[in-house]
């Protein structure tokens, strides 16, 4: 608590006003006295809901009905009033931490006292519910541990005022903890459950049953995925599915949960709540579980997922990325947008060099990643794909999926592709289209590719470069492509306005078969560029590209489609895809429970990210076990310096600073597993050939203090507000203060990130030293994946930046360098350069990077994973008889 500030209220009512507890997203809290000289907590709404009538009606009317709630268990609301038409609201003070700070600082609950608490939070629930309020926000922040027991608070404020703490206005509530019809904007008693649930599952775990993240990727996750509940014992894991349940209709209510937890209180077993909620086996989801019985929700609507260097389409403040929150961004966040660095090869040929020669493995886990399994020349068959991602396009142009990438190329070929194969082979970048690997002039600006002779659309039509250029231009089109990379056309030597039929001298078409891009500066790596899904062909004024590959739509219903052989695709013309089978099922949206037991049980092939649950069910069963892969992803979680803020303006105290940070403990916060994390000591990802060896210049751990000549190092770390990112940051924290660092840790709610995380100059006004940030390159090479975090003109100081500190001529003259290097070796050394002068001076710290879960058929022949898109590759995979 501090004391008032001039402005601040000295009565609200009849209450004293004593302090200043807090602030947030609704108002400011202050502590105050009642007449009686009885402690209590006055909230104060924001101004800005003054100014709207139906807005303050709606709040003393949710507010009063609050009033009825009885008093076990949740803070008594006492007062609903205005103070100058400023809205509040006086309860019942709850000296104690929040259960969300409890568990972040002193570790999760177990035995008696997380039994306690579930019964006396459903408990409170079930009060809440019998006075017709829907709390609409259950969460581990809304739950204080009183010395008396614990207190539900802030239910029904949440409706009363219609906000959210997501992205999308008609959503109410916090999106870790909310149930999958709220992101729909459907509140009953049954999400209050879910969210319960959701609490409950945090108390006994410290994790969250479905992860913490960026909104689309727990959207994602609630919608499609099943919860993980390992390490929450039984009986409650039990009650915590059934509560969990994706369908409203099969969860039990608050009254239910309250028998139920008695009962185990009691020492009896008792049952999950009868029917309509279906008998639970032990430890396990039922496959027979109803989710959606009318049906799934419908998809979000997409949105576009941020490309470093992209203007936002909004005026304003986000100069270069915009907010991902749409289904199509789900996937990538997840990690699937993940890359290697590739080689090419000299001779622009597609021929298998003795060292890229797969290897044949047997069935084993990781089998995959440097071998293929199963190998197999069978023609014939049925391929069947599913995928929990929400597909509204499945033209790969328009989308930032790279699992509808990696599908995409069986009905459409790019100019370049990579190499079908596993391992470091896969990141080599062929000819497609192109009869050979682009040609370059001019010091890396203009450059000429030559179509394959002979080639045919799907009608029989030739493909001609004219509609090549006619692909790239519309990518520039956001109203007709709003979900697809615009990568090439923000290169090209074009003005800022242009439309998709015409791009001037920038792409020029000699003649049928010539296609010459003409470039604003030198990009040695244009060549892993023109691998984009956005230079497969489409006809002029088409709405969806024809197919140029094996495989054509053959007939589409709902979530599936079905891919048959195209008569006009010649395999002479094409020798990286083998087209084994007669027909693949691309069937997307799937029930995340539903697609791993299809799966499992051999009625399908591939399946990309599979829920947590069926990758514990794999790693449990040996027999299963050997059927998965677990690549690395080129998902960096890291540390960025702010430069500008003493000491850490020197060298000296930098590096000392970042070599306290003890990354193996993060390691075992974000998930060692598996299928969890690795530790980083490099900004470039694990699969990146060319990234060569470099040393990390600080061990994993150390509490060496700061020399003397730093004087007093005190600043405030910056992290995301979800609760393993919180952890996260209080580790860090006691890392620093065990070698004399003071670190303030501030959470970044949502709907800040953009104004917070990202903004430099903002940073050294809150005297912010370090912030905790993600990233994953747009494309695939050492250009996106370093240049975003090190370049200093990347910097954007009153805006949203990824370089936060690091300001260095002489790396932004190797970057410039880099581009002008058409020798891939001399330019993968000018990457290790600028890599080595950035961590040596101790301006970013890398801290993780993610690793993928993925599962083979048992069905499928001819699997590999390719290093590019971390995801079986489906271009040469056939199928068992």
């Amino acid at each position: 608590m501090r004391a008032l500030r001039p402005g601040d209220p000295h009565m609200v009512g009849a209450y004293q006003v004593t302090g200043f507890l807090g602030e947030g997203g609704q108002g400011s809290v202050y502590l105050g006295l009642a007449p009686s000289g009885e402690p209590v907590a006055i909230k104060m709404l924001h101004a800005r809901f003054a100014d709207d009538a139906s807005a303050v009606r709606r709040f003393r009317r949710e507010a009063e009905a609050a009033r009825r709630v009885a008093e076990f268990c949740t803070a008594k609301v006492l007062e609903v009033g205005a103070l100058d038409d400023q809205p509040y609201i006086v309860s019942e003070f709850v000296d104690g931490p929040s259960l969300q700070r409890q568990v972040a600082e002193s570790g999760p609950l177990t035995g008696a006292s997380l039994v306690r608490l579930a019964v006396t939070t459903a408990t409170a629930l079930a009060a809440i519910h019998r006075a017709g309020v829907v709390h609409r926000d259950f969460k581990p922040s809304n739950v204080l541990l009183a010395a008396d027991g614990p207190r539900v608070i802030d239910f029904g404020i949440a409706r009363a005022l219609d906000m959210s703490q997501s992205l999308t206005t008609s959503v109410v509530g916090t999106p870790a903890y909310m149930a999958p019809e709220q992101f729909h904007g459907d509140t009953t008693p049954a999400g209050d459950v879910f969210s319960w649930a959701g609490t409950m599952a945090y108390a006994a775990t410290g994790r969250g049953a479905f992860g913490f993240g960026s909104l689309p990727v727990v959207m994602h996750r609630i919608l499609a995925l099943e919860p993980d509940l390992s390490g929450v014992g039984e009986p409650l894991r039990e009650l915590l599915w059934a509560s969990l349940a994706k369908d409203p209709a099969a969860r039990p209510t608050a009254e239910q949960l309250v028998r139920a937890l008695i009962g185990f209180g009691s020492g009896a077993q008792a049952p999950v709540p009868a029917p309509p909620y279906p008998p639970l086996p032990h430890g396990v989801t039922p496959a027979t579980a109803p989710r959606y019985p009318h049906g799934p929700p419908a998809p979000l609507p997409p949105a576009r997922y941020p490309v470093s260097g992209a203007v936002a389409e909004k005026p304003g403040r986000w100069p270069k990325v915009l907010v991902p929150i749409g289904a199509a961004a789900m996937t990538v966040l997840l990690g699937v947008a993940v890359w290697a660095w590739p080689r090419t090869n000299a001779d622009g040929g597609g021929q298998v060099t003795p060292q890229s020669a797969p290897t044949h493995r047997p069935a084993a886990f990781n089998a995959a990643l440097t071998g293929v399994v199963a190998p197999s020349t069978r023609k014939g068959g049925t391929l069947r794909i599913g995928t929990t991602a929400a597909l509204d396009d499945i033209d790969p142009a328009n989308s930032f999926n790279t699992e509808l990438w990696n599908y995409g190329r069986l009905y459409g070929r790019s100019l370049t592709m990579y190499r079908p194969a596993p391992g470091a082979a896969g990141t080599e970048v062929v000819p497609d289209l192109a009869e050979k690997l682009g040609e370059t002039s001019d010091d890396g600006r203009t450059w000429t590719f030559t179509l394959r002779d002979g080639l045919l659309f799907e009608d029989g039509t030739p493909i001609t470069s004219a509609d090549v250029k006619y692909a790239v231009m519309r990518s520039a089109d956001r109203e007709l492509m709003p979900n697809g990379t615009d990568a090439i056309v923000r290169l090209l030597d074009m003005p800022g306005a242009y439309t998709a039929a015409d791009a001037g001298k920038a792409i020029s078409t000699p003649d049928a078969r010539t296609v010459v891009f003409r470039l604003k500066h030198p990009m040695s790596s244009f060549n892993q560029l023109a691998t984009l899904p956005v230079t497969m062909p489409v006809r002029m004024g088409s709405t969806k590209p024809l197919s140029s590959g094996p495989y054509k739509v053959g007939a589409r219903s709902g979530t599936s489609v079905t891919l048959v052989r195209n008569a006009h695709w010649s395999g002479a013309g094409d020798p990286h895809r083998t087209a084994l089978p007669d027909r693949v099922e691309l069937t997307w949206n799937m029930n995340a429970e539903e697609a791993g037991r299809k799966l499992l049980s051999s009625e399908l092939e591939v399946m990309s990210t599979p829920a947590s649950a069926t990758l514990d069910k794999v790693r449990a069963d040996p027999a299963l076990n050997v059927r998965s892969d677990a690549p690395s992803m080129n998902f960096l979680r890291f540390l960025a310096v702010n430069t500008r803020l003493a000491p850490l303006d020197r060298a000296e105290c930098r590096k000392a600073v970042l070599a306290a940070v003890d990354r193996a403990a993060l390691h075992r916060v974000y998930g060692d597993g598996p299928f969890g994390t690795e530790i980083a000591i490099r900004l470039q990802p694990p699969s990146m050939p060319g990234r060569g060896e470099l040393d990390d210049p600080r061990p994993l751990a150390s509490a060496a203090r700061p020399p003397e000549s730093c004087g007093k190092v005190s600043f405030t770390l910056l992290t995301r507000d979800g609760e393993t990112d919180v952890s996260a940051g209080n580790v860090i924290r006691d890392n620093l203060a065990a070698a004399g660092i003071e670190v303030t840790v501030k959470n970044v709610p949502l709907l800040e990130e953009i104004d917070t995380l990202g903004n430099p100059a903002a940073h050294t006004k809150q005297k912010v030293g370090l912030v905790m940030r993600r990233w994953s390159p747009d494309w695939p090479d050492a250009d996106p994946m370093l240049s975003p975090l090190i370049d200093s003109r990347e910097i954007v100081e009153s805006g949203f930046s990824t370089n936060l500190g690091v300001r260095l001529t002489q790396v932004d003259r190797l970057i410039d360098q880099s581009r002008r290097t058409l020798d891939p070796e001399a330019r993968a050394r000018t990457w290790r350069q600028a890599e080595r002068l950035v961590l040596e001076e101790g301006l970013v710290l890398p801290l993780l990077w993610i690793k993928g879960g993925l599962i083979r058929g048992k069905g499928a022949t001819n699997v590999h994973v390719s290093a590019v898109y971390h995801d079986y590759d489906v271009t040469t995979m056939g199928v068992a008889p």
